[in-house]
C-alpha cells in the first residue's frame, strides 16, 4: 500500500489556508491525520475527505451570457429631492406619477415609487425603483418638468 503524505505546509498550500488553521483543523478532528516523527502528516484519502473532492464535479466552460437574460433581473433605482418645493406642487408631481404608473408600459415591468414631503425644509424626496426604461422615461418627465 503506497499512500501518499502531505505535510501541513504542503497541506497549507493547496488549500489556501495558513498551517496554523490546518494544525487548528487537526486538533479539532476536522482534518484525519497522524503524526509521523515529529510531524503531522495528512493522507490523499483524508484530504479527499475533507475536500470532498468526490462529490466535486469539474468545471465546465462557461458560456458568455446573453444580455437580454441579465434585463429581467437588473432594477435600478434613482432618489430625487426637489427643494424649496410647496406641498401643493409636491402632491401634483406625486399625482402625475402616480397616473403614469396606473397606465405604465408593460416592458417597465414591476416598478413602483416612494414619495416624502418634509414641510419643515419644504423638501419633496422621490424614491424610484424599476427598470432601466422606467427610470429613464421617469427621468425625461422630471426634465420636462424642469424646463416648464
Amino acid at each position: 500500500m503506497n499512500t501518499e503524505f502531505y505535510s501541513v505546509e504542503q497541506l497549507a498550500r493547496i488549500l489556501q489556508l495558513h498551517p496554523k488553521t490546518i494544525l487548528r483543523f487537526i486538533h479539532e478532528g476536522t482534518i484525519k491525520a497522524q503524526k509521523i516523527g515529529r510531524s503531522w502528516r495528512v493522507s490523499q484519502e483524508a484530504l479527499k475527505e475533507y475536500s470532498h473532492a468526490e462529490l466535486a464535479t469539474p468545471l465546465k466552460p462557461s458560456e458568455p451570457r446573453e444580455f437580454s437574460l441579465i434585463v429581467n433581473r437588473m432594477k435600478v433605482s434613482a432618489v430625487i429631492e426637489i427643494n424649496e418645493q410647496e406641498s401643493a406642487d409636491a402632491s401634483r408631481i406625486s399625482n402625475t406619477l402616480l397616473a403614469v404608473l396606473n397606465g405604465k408600459d408593460p416592458a417597465w415591468g414591476e416598478s413602483r415609487f416612494d414619495y416624502f414631503y418634509y414641510p419643515e425644509t419644504r423638501k419633496a424626496k422621490y424614491v424610484l425603483y424599476g427598470t432601466a426604461a422606467f427610470i429613464a422615461e421617469i427621468m425625461t418627465m422630471f426634465s420636462r418638468l424642469e424646463e416648464a
